[in-house]
């Protein structure tokens, strides 16, 4: 494992990064803040899906005609309070 220094470090960073991908071991010291490993990391590919179909539920749900209603005084009163 190589010790660079932070000033190194920033001056060099993308060699440093190279390195790490090739499986090279890179310490990153600082006086002040102590010393970081730098490692690659393993990216996971995302999990294809099957595009989704619209309308899969047509006719199977049954909508309530009273839920397109709008809602009485008494009804705003309890969702909103008693100033709406």
């Amino acid at each position: 494992m190589e010790d660079v220094d932070l000033r190194h470090a920033k001056e060099h960073l993308e060699e440093l990064i190279a390195r790490a991908r090739r499986g090279e071991d890179v310490r990153i010291s600082d006086p002040e803040g102590g010393a970081v490993k730098l490692t690659p990391v393993e990216v996971v590919a995302p999990v294809a899906r099957k595009p989704r179909r619209l309308g899969l539920l047509e006719g199977k749900m049954k909508v309530p005609e009273r839920l397109m209603e709008p809602m009485t005084d008494e009804e705003l009163k309890d969702w909103c309070g008693e100033d709406a």
